[in-house]
């Protein structure tokens, strides 16, 4: 069982978490179903390595963050891309965010190796993809009419959806709960599928024995996939 952590079949939307804290303080938070089976999977398979993991559930809107064992640490809420999806399109670290339409605006599934970087301007952020651009970082306001501060506050989950694809969080969560939790080291970060499902974005197909006759394997039988490459000393302009 997780320390201070409650799970259930409800979706995050349906409640929204304590303030950042310590462990004690998040023993309110209820996961959907699915970051439930994902972060239960991830302890028992130590599938982080041994590193700090956050699960980031896009369809409820929230970050939950955990230490190198798997207890956790806080949780909070996220904005997060635009549009619907779970593949970036190809290329979009590279494209000017003028040139990016609203339904290339998505923040991707999948399993990342991040750290601790800096955006072009030397804003501290949470590199999650370097190649597509992609990082969790403090919430941006420097356009009053995205109301991101209004959105990361309300009760429900539906007005989360403005970024470029990166992920929006609290200053106080960032500054509080994810530069310790990151500081001095690697992680795995875990941002949940909404269109495909989580056994096609986490879990790699069994190897094929080679007897033809036992078959595939058993569908639990999986494996970690690789994580993403570290991000390198000079970033691309991090989508905000």
């Amino acid at each position: 069982m997780f320390i201070g952590l409650t799970f259930a079949s409800a979706s995050l939307a349906d409640e929204r978490p304590s303030p950042p804290g310590p462990p004690d303080a998040a023993s309110t938070f209820v996961a959907s179903s699915a970051a439930d089976r994902l972060a239960a999977w991830v302890r028992e398979t130590a599938d982080n390595q041994g590193l700090p993991f956050l699960v980031i559930d896009k369809v409820s809107a929230q970050v939950a963050a955990f230490d190198r064992e798997g207890r956790l640490i806080g949780v909070g809420p996220a904005l997060l891309g635009l549009a619907r999806g779970d593949v970036s399109p190809p290329g979009i670290g590279a494209r000017p965010l003028s040139t990016i339409t609203p339904g290339e605006r998505i923040t991707p599934a999948g399993r990342f190796l991040a750290s601790m970087g800096e955006n072009l301007g030397g804003k501290g952020i949470l590199w999650i993809d370097y190649d597509a651009a992609l990082s969790l970082h403090p919430v941006i306001t420097t356009r009053p009419a995205d109301r991101r501060l209004q959105r990361l506050a309300t009760a429900t989950a539906d007005d989360n959806r403005i970024s470029f694809g990166c992920v929006n969080v609290p200053a106080d969560f960032y500054a509080g709960v994810v530069e310790p939790v990151f500081r001095d080291t690697t992680g795995v970060v875990y941002i949940l599928p909404e269109v495909r499902s989580v056994a096609e974005v986490f879990f790699l197909p069994a190897v094929v024995p080679s007897e033809p006759d036992q078959g595939r394997g058993a569908p639990d039988q999986v494996s970690a996939p690789r994580p993403s490459s570290r991000p390198p000393l000079h970033p691309p302009p991090a989508a905000p």
